[in-house]
């Protein structure tokens, strides 16, 4: 005979099927890795740039007359309407520079100002591709990408990373690289990385937008010289207060305080003591700043967003790496035959980490009734709106369907009523050897993918996926797709 077990479907609340029926899930989806947008409603913008047109707010591609919408944004999400850079020479449209994006190849970006933003690391610059970088006196500022067509603002040249500043790579990317070449789609850049950097070895101008940034400067006294700080006065647009003097014990700020004639020599835990501990971490001076030389195992440097001083917070779940279906860790089993929850719990301490699980849900036997109810859902952290997850219901691992995946909550339910639909029972709240409808078995074995959803600023937070097999709610019928079929 056929046992029935339907699932129901909205926004939060979906079902999945074996591999011979369908049920519902809901959530946004893209059609070009995690920058290339194809979902959601259009909102307005307040940044100048006209919607629809090149540079203006799209949250998926019909919002664009290009039918191109890319998240260019590198701190935080910044969904526009861009174009392809052309090889043929042409111009990116006015505003916009060429910059290489790892999901959508080379693309047209609004200029927004963002050259020589202040910066401690590449995070905290505004597009995708852009370096922080320090000068040849030791400041650091955002750089913008020019390895497509070598253009750069007034004032501005472009140079290899490798060869910027002198004595070699400095900034985020001790490669050389781009700094978030995670490559996505796209695949690797077909250019050497370069960036626009000031003329002449000088520095970003001092102006209110960099009111404080610190430089090199140096004083001569008879033959000696001494090297020191000065700091950018945004109100006078002077850089002022040059500390050299006097030899001064070596700190790690790229000048030769103690007039030796070498700069920051000394080991790396000694120049940078005056920045604390940093924690589960050790100091590297780089370029004149202290950065995380190394993480204690098991611990990461993560979000990029940190400051150095904040060393390595985030640890690394014991189970990793579990970033696929095949690697999923075996968490247990829930039963209907106790409201026993399992509970699910890990971190995802990478912009693109994911968390694959694996568990029974077992149909215990019980007699004229059947309170099978499989509900999922996040319980921690409160209110998150930075998780979601993709079910595989029974084997065997296979890409989770739309319909299952960008998930807040799901549930598969037999523990109901719901009549019939072409002839065939729903539920299985009364069932028996003699009824319509027998008693299950259900039991399957479920996959679990945890991920961050799209656009959404990574945190290390733990989360808590809770599971039951019983006593998930009303079976809501009305709710259900395809109905599930198992052979018995």
């Amino acid at each position: 005979m056929l046992a029935l077990g339907w699932s129901g479907a909205c926004a939060t609340d979906a079902g999945i099927d074996d591999d011979n029926g369908g049920s519902g899930g809901a959530g946004a989806s893209t059609d070009g890795g995690g920058g290339v947008a194809n979902t959601g409603a259009i909102s307005s913008s307040d940044s100048g740039w006209p919607i629809g047109k090149f540079g203006g707010a799209c949250q998926k591609n019909d919002h664009c007359e290009s039918k191109l919408c890319v998240d260019v944004g590198k701190s935080k999400p910044n969904f526009v309407c861009t174009v392809p850079c052309s090889e043929a020479g042409s111009a990116c449209p006015t505003g916009g520079y060429c910059a290489y994006h790892p999901d959508a190849g080379y693309v047209c970006v609004p200029e927004n100002g963002n050259q020589c933003d202040p910066c401690v690391t590449d995070a905290e610059c505004a597009n995708v591709a852009d370096r922080c970088t320090p000068s040849p006196n030791i400041d650091r500022f955002c750089a913008r990408d020019c390895s497509f067509d070598g253009i750069c603002p007034t004032g501005m040249t472009c140079v290899t990373t490798s060869t910027y500043p002198k004595g070699g790579v400095g900034g985020g990317s001790a490669d050389g690289g781009f700094p978030d070449s995670g490559l996505g789609e796209a695949g690797p850049p077909s250019k050497a990385p370069r960036f626009c950097v000031p003329q002449n070895d000088e520095s970003c101008p001092c102006n209110s937008e960099r009111a404080g940034v610190k430089r090199k400067c140096s004083q001569t006294s008879g033959s000696t010289v001494c090297e020191g700080t000065e700091s950018c006065n945004g109100s006078t647009a002077k850089w002022e207060g040059c500390t050299a003097g006097s030899p001064q014990p070596e700190v790690c700020d790229g000048a030769d305080n103690d007039c030796n004639g070498t700069a920051d020599d000394g080991s790396d835990q000694a120049l940078c003591a005056g920045q604390g501990n940093p924690v589960h971490a050790t100091w590297k001076c780089n370029f004149g700043q202290c950065e995380i030389g190394a993480c204690d195992t098991g611990w990461i440097n993560y979000p990029a967003t940190l400051p150095p001083s904040a060393g390595c917070p985030c640890g690394i779940d014991s189970a990793e790496p579990d970033d696929t279906c095949g690697k999923a860790k075996d968490v247990g089993f829930v039963t209907d035959a106790n409201t026993t929850a399992l509970a699910i719990k890990g971190r995802l301490s990478g912009d693109g980490d994911e968390d694959w699980y694996t568990f029974e849900a077992r149909d215990s036997s019980e007699s004229g009734t059947n309170s099978y109810h499989v509900r999922m859902q996040f319980t921690a952290p409160a209110n998150s709106t930075e998780f979601v997850f993709d079910v595989l219901r029974g084997g065997p691992c296979k890409v989770p369907d739309s319909k299952h995946s960008v998930l807040t909550s799901y549930t598969w339910c037999v523990d109901g009523d719901g009549g019939q639909i072409a002839g065939k029972p729903l539920g299985e709240k009364s069932c028996g050897a003699s009824a319509p409808v027998h008693c299950g078995p259900h039991t399957k074995r479920y996959y679990v993918r945890v991920k961050r959803a799209q656009g959404v600023a990574g945190t290390c937070a733990e989360y808590t996926l809770t599971v039951t097999a019983k006593g998930g709610g009303t079976c809501d019928f009305t709710q259900a797709c395809d109905p599930q079929v198992d052979e018995t």
